[in-house]
């Protein structure tokens, strides 16, 4: 199951975020997803008050309006307040300080995101720069490239926005409704703060699910972070199930995100992306040979 946390918001909304507490959705949303988790039961969680609280709060204020005009029938109304305590006219500056309605609160910070979990972070714009040029057979963004795969055409349209050099095919679903296939290549710079490589693969699993995936509820974890080796190079792989819940022509996705360590000379991280649907063992075996012929040059 996914962590608890602040994913987007599944009614589909850009920009807002909605709290999973591990079983449902809460009411509270978010424009910004270091905000801490909301307080108190939501209306979603299917949670509601028996009555009980409100039934006892007017037993207590009946007997409190008894007592009070006991009270002032046997003192002439002077019983309440009484002792010279002056009325305070300025509500304001109220005399009883837990009510100081002036004074400025301290503000907290929230909690930092974390590299894990259900944090869900915007997706950064590269400044990295190029355009590896493609040969036959593979394809490549500097010295990372996989094996072409039967059934995948090279002149495929891909983004991350964090991504630079990206270079993909794709492949289409058949009674997919218009989805398809990725398997792809890309450089993400140095430069742009990427120096930690697990951080990053997450990063670029989560842009690359909200840049062109529908989000229903949370991903499911397959691979939540696994060391690799690609030629030598050390390598850092995530693997999430995404599953449909609203009526699309398949049941959902497997998402796979490799980052590379390109070596000690490169100012850049290598790193590969892949999407299919869920139950096509067809399209399971392309990724797998796919990401099997993965190579530094």
């Amino acid at each position: 199951m996914a962590a608890c946390g602040w994913y987007p918001d599944p009614s589909g909304a850009r920009g807002r975020f909605r709290y999973w507490d591990g079983d449902a959705w809460s009411a509270q949303t978010t424009l910004d997803p270091r905000d801490p988790p909301p307080r108190g039961p939501s209306p979603l969680n299917g949670r509601r008050s028996d009555g009980r609280g409100w039934a006892i709060g007017l037993v207590v204020l009946a007997i409190l309006t008894v007592v009070a005009v006991v009270v002032l029938l046997t003192t002439g109304g002077s019983g309440i307040g009484g002792g010279g305590v002056k009325e305070d006219p300025n509500s304001s500056t109220p005399t009883v300080s837990a009510w100081d309605e002036t004074s400025t609160p301290t503000p907290t910070t929230p909690p930092p995101p974390t590299s894990t979990g259900g944090v869900w972070v915007n997706c950064p714009n590269s400044t990295g720069q190029g355009d590896t040029r493609q040969h036959a057979g593979r394809v490549s963004a500097a010295g990372l490239s996989f094996a072409e795969q039967s059934g995948y055409s090279a002149d495929a349209y891909f983004r991350i926005s964090m991504v630079c050099d990206a270079h993909a095919t794709e492949r289409t679903i058949p009674q997919g409704g218009g989805y398809w296939s990725d398997l792809s290549v890309g450089l993400i710079s140095f430069a742009d703060g990427f120096t930690d490589m697990a951080q990053t693969a997450m990063q670029a699993m989560q842009c690359w699910s909200m840049t062109y995936h529908p989000v229903d509820g949370p991903p499911v974890s397959l691979i939540a972070g696994e060391s690799m080796t690609i030629t030598g190079h050390d390598a850092w792989h995530i693997q999430w199930q995404i599953n449909y819940t609203r009526g699309e022509p398949i049941p959902g996705e497997i998402l796979d995100v490799i980052v590379v360590d390109m070596g000690p000379s490169a100012d850049y991280f290598g790193v590969f992306i892949s999407c299919r649907p869920l139950g096509r063992p067809d399209f399971d075996a392309s990724i797998n040979a796919a990401i099997a012929s993965l190579r530094v040059n």
